[in-house]
C-alpha cells in the first residue's frame, strides 16, 4: 500500500503517518528522516518526532537527499518517509553554497527516488506539506513550490490513499476504501 499524507504545519500530519504505520505494519518499521538539524528549532522539531514513535518499532534512516541511492538489503515491511517539502528543499539547493540546483532535474530525481522507495517496501507512507494557498512573488520560492507541486502530483496519482491531515482530523483525496478510522484506530481493508 502506497500513503501519503499531506497538511499544513501544525495539522498533525506527522502523527496521522506515523498512527497509519502501526496500522499497517506492527513490527519492524524505517523511518526515512529527511530533516537536516539547522539551528534549535529543527533540533526540537526532531526531538518531538523521535518521542512521538518511540516504542513504535521505527528504526531511523537519516536520508535528507539522494533517496534513489540509498541499497536496502531485503525488501522492508514498511518504510514512513518524513518529509517530502524538506527532502525538496535539500534537494533544490544541494549544490556549492546551496546553489539552486535545476528544478526539472531537481523533480524528477525526488520522484525516481520515492518509486525506489516504494519498490523497495511492502508498504510506503509519505508525508508531504500543503503549502500552495498563498502564492509568492519571490522567484526562489516560486521554483520551490513548482518542484514541490510536481512531486506532490506524483503522489497524489501513485498513491492508492491520499490524506489531508486538517487539525488532525483526515480528509480522504482518494482511497478512503481502503483505509478508515473506527473508533479512533486506523483499520486497513486487506481484502484488495
Amino acid at each position: 500500500m502506497f500513503v501519503t499524507v499531506t497538511g499544513g504545519s501544525g495539522s498533525g500530519k506527522s502523527a496521522m503517518a506515523e498512527d497509519i504505520s502501526q496500522s499497517l505494519c506492527s513490527g519492524p518499521k524505517i523511518y526515512a528522516a529527511t530533516m537536516m538539524v539547522y539551528d534549535e528549532e529543527s533540533r526540537r522539531r526532531i526531538e518531538r518526532h523521535r518521542k512521538q514513535r518511540a516504542g513504535r518499532q521505527f528504526t531511523t534512516l537519516e536520508c535528507p537527499s539522494g533517496l534513489e541511492e540509498i541499497h536496502f538489503e531485503e525488501k522492508a515491511a514498511l518504510i514512513l518517509l518524513e518529509c517530502v517539502s524538506n527532502l525538496t528543499a535539500n534537494e533544490l539547493y544541494s549544490g556549492e553554497n546551496f546553489a539552486m540546483q535545476d528544478p526539472e532535474e531537481t523533480a524528477e530525481r525526488i520522484i525516481r527516488g520515492i518509486a525506489h522507495f516504494a519498490d523497495s517496501a511492502d508498504h510506503l507512507v509519505v508525508v508531504t506539506n500543503e503549502m500552495f494557498q498563498n502564492g509568492t512573488k519571490d522567484d526562489e520560492m516560486k521554483q520551490y513550490l513548482s518542484v514541490a507541486g510536481r512531486v506532490n502530483r506524483y503522489l497524489m496519482a501513485k498513491s492508492d490513499v491520499f490524506i489531508e491531515a486538517v487539525y488532525g482530523l483526515p480528509y480522504f483525496w482518494k482511497g478512503s476504501g481502503h483505509l478508515h478510522m473506527e473508533k479512533g484506530t486506523w483499520i486497513w481493508d486487506k481484502t484488495d
